[in-house]
């Protein structure tokens, strides 16, 4: 049984399907193909099985092995017309179970489907045996459409299409379509109009066309700070003016799959879309810049590891860089669905009751979004992706996280499948990787401002200015942050610098014996108070009221310098930091 489907017994969906095929039958014309390319994408992927298949199939033969099924398929999913596509197959085979032996071969051949898709094609199956009410259909296909990958989709439009020539070979039951006269169905033209009555017109510098490219293989180059500027401008402008763009997130809107978004808007789709759209290009107008070097990736990668079975800390906005920013990784985070992550951009956020937004839980379920009570905001954000492209940018915004003052996140390995450590529970996988992806954002932010809490400082950093002219080009431009760019790394000194603020004399309360061999202590965290002197009052007061800072400890030695090294440890771990790199009398 799919995962995607609830668990039915065939007695149960016969009852289900029998109520249904007694309710009173949908007007023929509510399931007829009604613009033009909805007609040619379904007629092309209709020509190319029916080149392939013959009645009977043969059993070494696949409908998705045809080159040219595959070239239709790609057409549906490149315009987005899955949907009616699979309507109109649906159509064509109720019209064929008209005949009770065509009827008979749909309920035999329900009974044999195996692997992924199969129980949405049972279904399906059945419902056209049955001659089941329509608009069931369509909200079966709508939620399938939903939750399905498109590897899936796939194997199931090219398996429904070669059905219809298995069942109907000589189509005899395909119901004609004709056009009514001088009626012309032009969404298109019509939300595009929509969109300009709110204020969002195309620049002539955007591209039209498709605002989205799929590019998997591409290699994410290292950015610098000419090319983030650049980008910044490149997505604010999209978000402003690209009607492109605007029309992509309509679409994802229509089937729900925008972890939050108005979808209560009170004026429609448009004016939800044109609201998302203006905020994050505020957000992304007014944010300080940072790139972010592999050394420090690296770190904040190490430190999510190590805190994996932990809870965090509570967020703590005081803990972010800056209210507003967007950075950039020279390498990307790459999640266990395989989804490459290349920066985030962040902003303070809170929801307004007028403008309706929801949050689209795990279980598909959309949760109204309540303004926070204390009238503290939320930080909203956006992670990118390299694995699609925005117009001329290497990426796109990919998914939507929310930091709430004073959240704790659980142990993130209560979403791991403990027979494959690397994988996620089934149904978890979107949240895990969520959280994943707050998690590593997270201790980036606490990395870049763990010298504002403590004496211990692992990174070090380069400003690069920007000319005046070039300023005022961009404020014309729309651009209200001053356009400094920031490279952080992990300072290589750190260690030693660390090494050489540590006492000297052992302290008080502590075993009494000294060092005689040197070693490397390894990266780690350590808890500490930034209310030493208040921390027993408070948890006297109340346990766990004091917070607690997490900082990082860099790699440094440990031992006397004029030491030996520890063979012992040196022979264990078989590191080569293990090697006297910095001892000058070595």
């Amino acid at each position: 049984m799919h995962s995607n489907m609830p668990e039915l017994t065939d007695s149960e969906f016969l009852a289900i399907a029998a109520r249904a095929a007694k309710r009173t039958p949908v007007k023929p014309n509510d399931l007829l193909i009604l613009t033009e390319l909805q007609r040619r994408l379904y007629r092309e992927l209709h020509a190319a099985v029916g080149q392939l298949v013959r009645s009977p199939v043969p059993a070494e033969v696949s409908p998705a092995s045809s080159s040219r099924v595959r070239d239709a398929i790609d057409g549906i999913l490149v315009e987005g017309e899955e949907l009616a596509v699979l309507r109109q197959m649906y159509d064509h085979l109720a019209l064929a179970a008209g005949d009770q032996r065509v009827a008979d071969q749909m309920l035999a051949l329900s009974s044999g489907q195996h692997g992924p898709g199969a129980a949405f094609l049972k279904r399906v199956l059945r419902f056209a045996a049955a001659d089941t009410y329509a608009n069931t259909v369509q909200m079966l296909v709508v939620d399938f459409l939903k939750t399905t990958e498109e590897l899936t989709l796939r194997a199931v439009l090219a398996q429904l299409a070669g059905m219809e020539w298995t069942f109907d070979p000589d189509d005899r039951y395909q119901r004609t379509i004709i056009d009514p006269p001088d009626v012309v169905v032009d969404e298109v033209e019509a939300e595009l109009r929509r969109f300009s009555e709110l204020g969002l017109r195309p620049d002539e510098a955007i591209p039209t066309g498709r605002s989205l490219t799929r590019s998997d293989n591409a290699a994410w180059e290292i950015p610098d700070e000419h090319r983030i500027r650049l980008w910044r401008r490149r997505y604010v402008e999209a978000h402003r003016r690209s009607l492109a763009w605007a029309r992509a997130k309509a679409e994802v809107y229509r089937r729900e799959r925008e972890r939050l978004a108005p979808y209560g808007h009170p004026d429609g789709l448009e004016a939800a879309v044109v609201t998302q759209l203006r905020q994050e290009a505020d957000r992304a107008s007014s944010a300080r810049l940072f790139q972010i070097d592999d050394s420090l990736g690296q770190m904040a990668l190490r430190r999510v590891v190590r805190r994996a079975e932990k809870s965090t800390t509570p967020f703590d906005p005081a803990h972010l860089p800056t209210k507003r920013g967007m950075l950039f990784l020279d390498a990307p985070l790459v999640l266990p669905n395989g989804r490459r992550i290349v920066g985030y951009v962040w902003g303070p956020w809170s929801p307004r009751e007028e403008e309706g937004w929801y949050l689209l839980r795990p279980d598909r379920l959309l949760e109204p979004v309540e303004p926070p009570h204390d009238g503290a905001p939320w930080t909203w954000v956006t992670a990118l992706t390299c694995d699609e492209s925005l117009l001329k940018l290497p990426f796109s915004p990919y998914e939507t996280l929310l930091a709430r003052p004073g959240e704790v996140l659980d142990p993130e390995t209560r979403l791991r499948n403990p027979d494959n450590p690397e994988r996620y529970r089934s149904g978890s996988g979107r949240q895990g990787g969520q959280e994943l992806m707050l998690r590593h954002v997270r201790a980036l932010w606490e990395l870049l401002t763990q010298h504002k809490r403590s004496t211990v400082r692992v990174l070090a950093h380069q400003v690069h200015q920007l000319k005046p002219s070039k300023r005022d080009a961009e404020r014309r431009r729309g651009i209200s942050d001053s356009g400094q760019v920031e490279n952080w790394w992990v300072d290589p000194d750190a260690g030693e610098r660390f090494r050489e603020q540590q006492p000297s004399q052992p302290r008080e309360g502590g075993s009494g014996r000294t060092l005689s061999v040197r070693y490397w202590r390894d990266e780690h965290e350590r808890q500490q108070c930034p209310n030493s002197h208040k921390h027993a009052d408070l948890e006297a007061a109340k346990p766990g009221s004091c917070p607690h800072y997490e900082i990082t400890i860099p790699e440094h030695v440990v031992g006397p310098a004029d030491a030996p090294w520890s063979d012992r440890l040196r022979r264990a771990r078989h590191r080569p930091s293990a090697t006297p790199r910095r001892a000058a009398d070595v």
